[in-house]
């Protein structure tokens, strides 16, 4: 293919459309998220109702309609179904447009800079206009980006592996290819977050729709392991950037570790815990090796995270049990793949 041949940059930002996951009342942050969607070049986005409440619903629909239905379509679920139903079903209705070429994902919360997708689309141009070629946009404040620009820490699941932490870590050091070409630099991953993920819409037909099973964390990068697994590339393009407009709520300060955090709750850390160690499963070819990363980290990076943390388990023995079994339990969960999600019921 000559370049005089490839696509136009214009019909690929016209041929994009991002998918917008939102829940609880968080109008101001998909008016700002839909505004800069718009202004790097989407051709059109999908936004998905995830079970707001009846008001925030409708308030939703006026936000879509001041953009036209050429321009925005709305996908309303009835329950909140986590991260992964909720893309799970933007992906779908993006897909089924014609119109669509890639599909871009974002948080509601995440904001692409304006020249966000050109860079994406100009990246995409340069390393041959592969439909199997999946980009991701930087967020600079995703620690493992940024470790991936900066340490070349690989984005992967390394063998028996807990969490990502791994006693054999300096020693299955994993290569990081870089690509550097007319002014754009990206380094290739195993898996990514949906914030910013930019892929053919052909792999929809290949690896089918995000796991729903999954509710919340990780659904994205079991989606995306699928891709690089099936023969897919996934590369972050440095110059393709976004923001977070709110804190991740694993970086609130605490003496605890964010899994035990009490204004926390245990939502987040059960689904966290368990979908990470369902995903490791595949990845284990020596469990001993396994269960003794599990130990190291349970011990060294949760509980004795800092000597406050050790001395308010002494304080609050019987709350601090209750968490911990709501940890235990997530593992066995991830262990065993239960994804019955009885700890919705209980909370």
């Amino acid at each position: 293919m000559t370049y005089s041949e490839t696509i136009p940059e214009q019909e690929i930002l016209d041929g994009t459309c991002a998918v917008v996951v939102t829940y609880g009342n968080r109008l101001a942050f998909v008016d700002q998220v839909l505004r800069a969607a718009f202004q790097t070049g989407v051709g059109h986005v999908v936004l998905v109702d995830n079970g707001t409440e009846p008001a925030v619903a409708e308030n939703l629909k006026t936000i879509a309609a001041s953009w036209g239905a050429e321009r925005v379509t709305t996908v309303r679920l009835e329950c909140n179904g986590g991260s992964a139903e909720g893309f799970a079903a933007g992906i779908a209705a993006a897909a089924q447009r014609m119109q669509t070429r890639h599909i871009w994902t974002l948080d509601d919360d995440t904001v692409p800079d304006p020249e966000a997708l050109k860079a994406l689309a100009r990246t995409w141009r340069l390393m041959g206009e592969k439909p199997s070629c999946c980009l991701a946009s930087f967020r600079q404040d995703k620690r493992t980006y940024v470790k991936l620009v900066e340490n070349n820490k690989p984005n992967a699941i390394q063998p028996n592996s807990f969490f990502g932490f791994s006693v054999q870590a300096p020693f299955q050091k994993k290569r990081v290819a870089l690509w550097r070409e007319g002014g754009l630099e990206c380094r290739d991953m195993e898996m990514g977050a949906y914030g910013g993920l930019w892929f053919h819409k052909e792999w929809v037909q290949r690896i089918g729709l995000p796991d729903a099973r999954f509710f919340l964390y990780f659904d994205d990068y079991d989606y995306t392991l699928r891709v690089t697994r099936h023969g897919g590339a996934l590369w972050m393009c440095r110059n393709s950037v976004l923001s977070d407009l709110e804190q991740s709520w694993t970086q609130t300060p605490s003496c605890l570790h964010p899994w035990l955090q009490g204004q926390q709750g245990m939502l987040r850390p059960y689904f966290a815990l368990r979908n990470r160690v369902f995903i490791e499963q595949n990845s284990i070819n020596c469990k001993s090796i396994y269960n003794l990363n599990m130990i190291l980290f349970l011990l060294v990076k949760v509980l004795c995270r800092t000597p406050r943390s050790v001395l308010y388990h002494a304080l609050h023995p019987v709350k601090m049990t209750h968490r911990w079994c709501i940890l235990v339990g997530a593992i066995r969960d991830g262990l065993s793949g239960n994804f019955e999600n009885r700890i919705l019921k209980e909370h």
